[in-house]
């Protein structure tokens, strides 16, 4: 940790927090009041990766320097990933608390009552960086006095910043109780630290400080700013590869049965799949392909697209990915096959958008002809997910043990895997499921079961050409992490033109 002069570093072009002016003029409170508690982190050539507003209200302030912490290289999508983990990390902050909840409890706090208690701290002198004097101290007596106050979410959060080489200290009174830090000083406890780097306040300072670092946070304008990585993180994990049909390929033959409980190698199971679903059907957002092979293996003419195939490496194969979707466009193109059946089997929650969601039932609808059948199946709007950041405690390991919240922009958004490829998860209501099948299908009936939102749709309406020309030239021109495109939006045309006939 070192000062430096506010000119030798750069915020970074995708932070993803709005800059509130009102908050602006708290950020302008809290750094006279209190100076810079934590030091602002930026990448060895400079970029800001946590610190965005204190430095742009530190150099309004007329200041000439500001405490750096250095971190090592990292490619442009990890360090979005870290900017956002700092976006939470920097709070004390439990799974549940959204943005409306921490204004509400700043409000309650009346900061700027707090801050008449404590004497202003000039500019650039030595108080306005007590960061600077952090020192280590036994970990014991932290502990003790900071006893029932755990959060495990914010412990997962100093996890994932200390997985890449970030300690950041807690700060606290001089009778050890904890204002800014309790993840990580759980963190320094679980790794048998028996000293952890603290800056210590007054307590009059600890009041205004466990007010301005827990619930002073800006809005999150993610899905603004990251609107490509989101679409292109959207990618099925090496993870949740399955070893059985996922429940949308099986709910309207199984009933409740559970994937992993309908064998379709059977030959009572593959005999009553088949007669339900026929022997040629379409798997939008095939994944990792996996339903494909099983259902070719039982002589099922499957036609898999999938935007995002993943490489062994969890990498998205954008070669590969390309491939599939020429090999898709010649079948409903050239081929002009005929689909029985069309699933959309776990896909819709990994769209981050309302719009992209309509694109991709829009060309489904399209490919549909009078009796085809499309059967869709989403996690609902009850799962257990969402159920944990609206307070409730789960016993899985796992879920436990994950860095998950929600976003604002629209109902039921969730956003995790935050420190290596941001994943956007849509959780739905029935009534969502179906206001948006609706849009494209006259006859659509949903229902729910296990934490999933499923749908049944038949009779496709009449093809809207603008729309369905608006939807091919999103999802054939996706973007891919090296900031290249799919663009196939030409030959897609093409190929839907000549399947429908008419001009695209």
């Amino acid at each position: 940790m070192k000062l430096v002069n506010v000119k030798d570093i750069a915020p970074s072009t995708y932070n993803p927090r709005v800059a509130d002016p009102k908050r602006l003029d708290l950020i302008e409170l809290s750094l006279r009041k209190l100076g810079f508690l934590l030091p602002l982190y930026a990448t060895p050539d400079g970029e800001i990766i946590s610190g965005h507003q204190r430095h742009h209200v530190a150099c309004r302030m007329g200041a000439s320097q500001v405490p750096l912490a250095v971190t090592r290289p990292m490619d442009l999508a990890e360090r979005k990933g870290v900017n956002v983990v700092f976006n939470r990390a920097t709070n004390d902050l439990g799974q549940s608390d959204t943005v409306e909840k921490i204004n509400t409890q700043l409000n309650a706090a009346d900061v700027e009552k707090l801050a008449e208690a404590v004497p202003d701290k000039a500019v650039d002198s030595p108080e306005f960086f007590p960061c600077l004097n952090a020192k280590l101290h036994p970990i014991a007596p932290f502990l003790k006095a900071n006893q029932g106050r755990w959060k495990n979410y914010a412990l997962n959060l100093a996890k994932t910043l200390k997985r890449r080489g970030i300690a950041m200290p807690i700060v606290a009174t001089r009778d050890y109780r904890v204002v800014n830090g309790i993840g990580r000083l759980q963190h320094y406890a679980e790794l048998g630290e028996e000293q952890v780097p603290v800056v210590f306040v007054t307590d009059a300072e600890g009041k205004l400080a466990e007010a301005m670092l827990n619930y002073l946070s800006m809005d999150f304008d993610i899905h603004r700013r990251y609107e490509d990585l989101l679409r292109h993180n959207s990618f099925r994990r090496l993870r949740q590869v399955r070893e059985s049909l996922g429940r949308g390929f099986i709910f309207a033959v199984a009933g409740d049965a559970t994937a992993k409980s309908f064998d379709v190698t059977k030959p009572e199971n593959r005999d009553r799949w088949i007669g339900k679903f026929g022997r040629c059907v379409l798997d939008f957002g095939a994944g990792h392909l996996h339903e494909t092979r099983i259902l070719r293996s039982l002589g099922v003419m499957v036609t898999p697209f999938e935007p995002y195939r993943v490489a062994e490496s969890n990498e998205i194969d954008k070669e590969a990915s390309v491939a599939l979707a020429r090999e898709f466009l010649h079948a409903i193109g050239t081929d002009k096959l005929r689909y029985s059946s069309i699933f959309i089997s776990s896909v819709l929650n990994s769209v981050p958008f309302r719009a992209d969601r309509e694109h991709i039932v829009c060309i489904c609808a399209a490919l549909a002809h009078a009796t085809t059948r499309l059967y869709a199946v989403a996690s609902a709007s009850n799962h257990i997910n969402i159920k944990q950041l609206n307070g409730y405690h789960s016993l899985n390991e796992r879920q436990a043990s994950g860095v998950l919240f929600q976003l604002d922009y629209e109902e039921g958004i969730t956003l995790g895997d935050i420190a290596t490829s941001p994943k956007v998860q849509k959780y739905h209501s029935q009534r969502e499921f179906y206001d948006l099948f609706k849009l494209f299908f006259e006859k659509v009936s949903v229902d729910e079961c296990n934490q999933n939102v499923q749908a049944i749709c038949a009779k496709p309406l009449e093809l809207n050409v603008k729309r369905l020309k608006a939807a091919i030239e999103f999802e054939f021109d996706l973007p891919y992490p090296d900031g290249s495109r799919m663009g196939l939006v030409e030959e897609a045309k093409r190929a839907f033109s000549e399947r429908l006939g008419v001009k695209l």
